[in-house]
């Protein structure tokens, strides 16, 4: 018997994001900037932008669960989670740097179901759903020839790599936004990314569309990667690897762990 899959209108859901990044361009000259108890940064705009979306998001899907990372869960019990990152990369966005994003990604009884990043700056938006995964609008198919040792390859890394790890990939970028780093592996641009310890709202927007290009995800101890232990909105208990399979764990052998640095790993 076949099943019905449930509907997402994801091109609504890009609609809001867009309308979102317009906010955060408006705001950029005139940011009230605060450090978190993490010693991260939020502004005025996440906080604004995140009101937005979870406004929309209760008015067009009433019952859905909603998690922000600014303002926490809302919704009861549902069979769906969506997880909201008003502005990933807030360091570049405070600091005018274009690599930075607003993603969505919803979850469908605990499963990566759909989502969306789009990146203001520069005017990307990547998505993916059961339809398919999309970079503006262009079908994203998996990249079955790739060359670590391309002039072109990269590892797209956190900013602080070179202080926690030993990484014999030939070139490492950190460009400010998790999200985009992984997109970027999704799109091919980049070969492989090394995360820091995330939080659901970090990874759930691209999760579906890293499935359908066929890059996978495990931590960097070589554990399986479970979405699951993230669904309270907790830290992942590792770093997370991605890359293509038939590349992951030549990967994960290029990034050792400093030895001062072992309860990173």
């Amino acid at each position: 018997m076949m099943v019905s899959l449930p509907v997402i209108d994801l091109a609504l859901v890009e609609g809001w994001l867009r309308e979102a990044g317009e906010i955060a361009l408006s705001r950029r000259k005139k940011l009230e900037i605060s450090i978190k108890t993490d010693n991260t940064l939020v502004t005025d705009a996440d906080q604004q932008i995140e009101k937005f979306l979870v406004e929309n998001i209760i008015k067009s899907y009433p019952g859905h669960q909603v998690r922000a990372e600014e303002g926490g869960i809302r919704g009861g019990n549902s069979e769906f989670l969506w997880a909201i990152d008003p502005i990933d990369g807030t360091r570049a966005f405070v600091s005018g740097l274009p690599i930075w994003g607003i993603s969505i990604g919803i979850l469908h009884h605990g499963e990566p179901y759909a989502g969306a990043l789009y990146m203001p700056a520069t005017r990307e938006i990547y998505s993916g759903s059961p339809n398919g995964a999309f970079y503006n609008e262009e079908s994203l198919h998996p990249c079955t020839e790739i060359d670590i040792q391309s002039p072109l390859a990269f590892m797209a890394v956190p900013s602080n790599a070179h202080l926690l790890y030993d990484i014999s990939c030939p070139r490492l970028r950190s460009l400010g936004s998790t999200t985009a780093h992984l997109a970027y592996v999704a799109r091919g641009v980049a070969t492989a990314a090394l995360t820091r310890r995330v939080r659901i709202w970090d990874i759930a927007a691209v999760l579906p569309i890293l499935s359908i290009v066929g890059i996978q995800l495990t931590y960097l101890s070589g554990k399986p990667f479970l979405i699951h232990d993230l669904l309270s909105g907790e830290l992942s208990p590792e770093p997370i690897v991605a890359a293509p399979i038939n590349l992951l764990d030549e990967i994960r052998g290029l990034i050792q762990v400093k030895p001062s640095n072992r309860k990173e790993e």
